[in-house]
């Protein structure tokens, strides 16, 4: 993305310390620190929350295409920023955003450049066969699950195999770490096709859990998601919202302090 930077520099010494006994930078430890201290520490981090939310709510209402979810928007945001803190993306430009709350007849892949403030590309996308019908209610990390899998992704290098064309994932976390091993990739097929959706009963046709996509336009996604993209696979799961690194840290706060 068009980085922001950080104005203040004591919330993300709070939060990444999370009041241990290090020095904060101020002339105190956390544990000398005043109630008044931690007052001004919480406004600085409502603040920052603050901002945030209306950072997200601008860039939303500039991309003008409500198909995209705000809610899928939202989180995908927020675990792209603190990516952005752990230094796992590559390329900040372009996030994807695949919406698994809706069903699989809808456009729910959204290619969004971050910079220029639009959507490049949407699409339908293909989730696991053991994943659901119509819609996708169920997701695994394991092997041979056919299940796809919730989460943040970083894109990697692609390769011609079985669907020509592919581009190779890389799980960010619990939930998708085992990507590769499962051979977990982006590509386009058949079944998930406009076309499919006509000749089916108006029902894309399912993988065995990788996101694929129409063969139109396949190889300028991959031109504009290769090498070290954020790619995030949403799905309203409680279970994946408790136990996501990278929905509850607050360390993206940092870049919201005026």
């Amino acid at each position: 993305m068009c980085a922001r930077k950080p104005k203040k520099f004591v919330l993300f010494l709070v939060t990444l310390l999370g009041f241990s006994s290090i020095s904060l930078g101020i002339g105190k430890s956390a544990s000398e620190l005043k109630y008044s201290d931690l007052l001004e520490v919480d406004s600085i981090r409502l603040e920052a929350k603050s901002n945030f939310s209306d950072y997200v709510s601008d860039l939303y209402a500039e991309l003008g295409d409500t198909s995209l979810l705000f809610a899928a928007f939202e989180k995908a945001m927020t675990g792209y920023h603190n990516l952005d803190k752990f230094q796992k993306i590559r390329r900040k430009d372009i996030i994807t955003v695949i919406d698994f709350s809706k069903p699989s007849n809808q456009d729910r892949l959204f290619i969004i450049d971050l910079c220029d403030r639009k959507i490049l590309h949407k699409s339908v996308v293909a989730h696991g066969v053991n994943s659901g019908g119509l819609y996708a209610t169920k997701f695994s990390n394991d092997q041979n699950s056919h299940q796809s899998s919730l989460g943040f992704y970083l894109t990697s290098s692609t390769y011609s195999g079985k669907y020509d064309l592919a581009l190779r994932l890389e799980g960010l976390e619990y939930s998708n770490s085992h990507a590769n091993s499962r051979g977990v990739v982006m590509h386009a097929a058949k079944y998930a096709t406009y076309e499919f959706l006509e000749s089916n009963g108006g029902v894309l046709g399912r993988s065995y859990g990788c996101p694929a996509m129409p063969y139109t336009h396949f190889h300028q996604v991959v031109e504009w998601i290769k090498e070290g993209t954020c790619l995030y696979i949403y799905h309203p799961s409680r279970s994946y919202a408790r136990n996501s690194r990278y929905l509850n840290r607050v360390n993206y706060l940092e870049d919201f302090i005026w």
